[in-house]
């Protein structure tokens, strides 16, 4: 909002720059322990891991077929105390809700909430990673 109140830009946000997605960053206590699980139980890619030993990564799905890719940094910070809420992130996965649904759920993902049909239109579930983290899925009714 301008300083007067209009809801207008200002003139140099949003005509000179443009956004490209936003890439959450998740401290987690263990980044190799944290990108092999988002690899290998959520399906994600690894884009990169740093530091020796590793203490930075990156994770990737999707490749642009359908909007830009998801991309879920991973920063070790040591081991926290869990919190009852640390965030949300909310990653949309097309039509097929329940069919992730039942692959993490043979995963032996923690899920804290089932497929559930919203009156906003969307069908989602969410899980709670190793770190704490929720992550809720969705897709269109």
């Amino acid at each position: 909002m301008a300083q007067d109140g209009s809801k207008t830009a200002p003139a140099d946000l949003g005509t000179r720059h443009e956004f490209h997605g936003v890439q959450p960053v998740l401290p987690v206590a263990d980044a190799a322990r944290a990108a092999r699980y988002f690899c290998e139980v959520l399906g994600f890619e690894l884009d990169f891991i740093a530091g020796e030993p590793p203490s930075y990564a990156r994770v990737k799905k999707g490749d642009r077929s359908y909007g830009d890719p998801i991309y879920i940094r991973l920063w070790q910070c040591g081991r926290r105390e869990p919190e009852p809420w640390r965030g949300e992130i909310v990653i949309h996965v097309g039509l097929d809700v329940d069919g992730l649904h039942e692959a993490y759920v043979k995963r032996g993902v923690r899920v804290i909430e089932p497929p559930t049909s919203q009156p906003w239109g969307l069908r989602e579930f969410a899980i709670r990673e190793p770190d704490g983290h929720v992550l809720r899925f969705c897709g269109y009714l």
